[in-house]
């Protein structure tokens, strides 16, 4: 029984060994295939080339409304998301102060008058005096003065009738444009503070936007921005709308550098207004803008990271059969345009040929993990 294990044991270990050694020499003689995804047919198609960018959407017109005199609220007559008319009332402060001070220049412009009513007075007096040689010519001169100083007194009585009747005014405050409210900082019942102190965090009271007319800002370097012109089109798609393309067109390019506030590098501020804005495009959406610079037709282009980089030539992984089996052959080529993501191949492969996509290997970041 124990001869007839043992002979068994022999045998199964045997099997094991043998068939360990066929699938390696299969293994050996058959790499595993490829993964599809890194396969590449050549064809020719368009290029397209762009330039690519974030951006904010944002309204065209955009106005922060600040109050030029202080006090309380009393009414408030809107609220965000609310249209409005140019000239409409947005809210009043209390209007109690101003109309004293309105009621008091009126008082001090009377007085002025009556001042120079009585100086003009006087002046007739001496000059009918000295006609008749009892009054002197100095008395003339002095009345003649008086009248002067009191005109000055009445104008100055006069403009400060008007700056009160001005902040009088200035209590009702109005929608400067036309558009939405899109935002509220302000309520019933608080006091502001006139510029840009009308509220204790230092916000403006509200902002008026026209929703009508939507743009993108970008900031592109300098190598960029020569490529753009006034008119130019191009294509926004927003993270909160997948599968949805919008077109624009550039409608503003900075003449000089700029250097945002927290960034070491200097650009160029771009805007591109929405053709066609959709309503569901709301303020403050982040949009990536691509601006179409050109289209190259029917051309060989592969991805960027097809493209193998030795000795400072450039070079791509062709798959051939030879002898019934499939094998890498490393070939020169040149490259031509290039877009964001594929660069055109202008000789050293052809229409039809296979090639073999090989992204950077991430055995670094292995060990680095």
């Amino acid at each position: 029984m124990n001869k007839y294990v043992r002979r068994l044991s022999l045998f199964l270990g045997l099997s094991v060994v043998l068939g360990g050694v066929y699938l390696a020499q299969r293994s050996a003689a058959s790499p595993p295939p490829k993964d599809a995804a890194l396969r590449l047919t050549l064809e020719p198609k368009d290029l397209v080339i762009e330039i690519i960018d974030t951006g904010k959407v944002q309204p065209k017109e955009k106005i922060e409304v600040k109050s030029k005199v202080a006090g309380q609220v009393t009414a408030l007559k809107t609220d965000a998301g609310f249209r409005v008319k140019k000239g409409e009332l947005l809210l009043e402060l209390d209007p109690t102060d101003y109309q004293r001070d309105v009621a008091r220049a009126a008082a001090e412009v009377a007085q002025a008058k009556n001042a120079v009513e009585f100086a003009q007075l006087t002046l007739d007096r001496k000059l009918k005096g000295l006609e008749g040689r009892g009054v002197a010519q100095t008395d003339v001169d002095f009345a003649a003065n008086e009248l002067k100083s009191k005109r000055v007194a009445l104008q100055s009585a006069e403009i400060s009738q008007a700056t009160a009747l001005d902040r009088l005014r200035y209590t009702r405050i109005l929608a400067p444009i036309e558009g939405t409210v899109m935002e509220l900082n302000i309520q019933q019942g608080e006091v502001v503070t006139p510029g840009v102190q009308q509220t204790f965090e230092g916000r403006a009271l509200l902002t008026i936007g026209d929703l009508n007319t939507l743009i993108v800002r970008a900031e592109l370097n300098q190598i960029d921005v020569a490529k753009i012109a006034l008119g130019q089109p191009a294509t926004l798609t927003l993270d909160a709308l997948p599968g949805q393309t919008f077109t624009a067109e550039v409608t503003k390019i900075a003449p000089a550098a700029v250097k945002p506030k927290g960034k070491e590098v200097e650009v160029f501020p771009v805007e591109a207004t929405l053709r066609a804005p959709s309503p569901a495009i709301k303020p403050g959406m982040t949009a990536d803008v691509r601006f179409l610079i050109d289209t190259r037709p029917q051309t060989l282009s592969v991805p960027i990271e097809a493209v193998l980089k030795d000795g400072g030539k450039n070079y791509l992984t062709l798959i051939v059969m030879k002898g019934g089996k499939e094998e890498h052959e490393k070939r020169e080529v040149q490259l031509g345009t290039r877009s964001d993501r594929e660069v055109e191949i202008t000789s050293g492969a052809a229409a039809g040929d296979t090639i073999l996509i090989n992204p950077g290997s991430s055995a670094a970041n292995e060990v680095a993990l």
